[in-house]
């Protein structure tokens, strides 16, 4: 039975998704930020819903710190709160979060949301574990980017944007594409965010001691274009 990890301090939230999940998933719970990151790393979830207003560690640093840690840099993550504002939602997503869930949420709703998220892991997972071309490689599981033997330092979301294109190559994708297939369908991220992350991957060229071929990250605009919005080739 797959282990869902609930991080809210609000005890009836906790008994809500505790009642909603009974039966179906191994629900465990912290109320601190500090504690749900201990019980992240000793049970290793299948998947963690995260609040954001935590007291001493909020939800954002939580993420943070799961998404530099081995044991759970992997595990999906979707932010459950009651904010509603756009900043909240993208800053959740640049952190490498999956999803975001607005309180109050339907039940039925938040249990779709769990399996597609868990499914798109497990594939993920039984994927390619390192990929390699020239000087460029890719290790999936550990979540780490390799240029000419030099790691190089990659975002949550970034290394989620890399690995997109690495494993679609030769293929014309839509902003759309990249939207539902990086950050997950019906999630609110603007056009802008795509572009900005693309050009963050491209500055790579770029960085001091690192000399890269554009074939190995080819984050180029095609000259095409699908319904008046740019569309990516890698």
């Amino acid at each position: 039975m797959d282990k869902i990890l609930v991080i809210d301090d609000n005890k009836d939230y906790q008994f809500l998704i505790q009642s909603c999940l009974q039966g179906e998933y191994k629900v465990l719970v912290a109320d601190t930020g500090k504690s749900g990151v201990a019980l992240a790393k000793e049970h290793k979830p299948s998947l963690i819903l995260l609040d954001i207003a935590l007291g001493e560690i909020d939800g954002f640093e939580v993420c943070h710190l799961l998404k530099g840690e081995k044991e759970t840099a992997e595990t999906p993550i979707i932010f459950l709160s009651s904010r509603s504002d756009a900043h909240s939602k993208v800053m959740g997503f640049d952190l490498g979060a999956d999803d975001y869930i607005q309180k109050p949420f339907e039940a039925e709703e938040l249990k779709a949301r769990i399996r597609v998220r868990i499914k798109q892991h497990n594939v993920r997972r039984e994927g390619l574990a390192v990929y390699e071309s020239q000087d460029l490689k890719i290790d999936f599981l550990g979540h780490r980017v390799f240029i000419q033997g030099k790691e190089i330092p990659f975002s949550a979301l970034e290394f989620k944007l890399l690995s997109y294109f690495v494993r679609n190559p030769d293929r014309v994708l839509s902003r759309e594409k990249i939207l539902n297939n990086v950050w997950g369908m019906d999630t609110f991220v603007t056009d802008r965010v795509v572009d900005s992350h693309i050009r963050s991957i491209r500055k790579i060229r770029s960085a001091p001691g690192v000399a890269i071929r554009i074939s190995d990250i080819a984050c180029a605009l095609s000259g095409a274009a699908v319904k008046k919005q740019p569309s990516y080739v890698y």
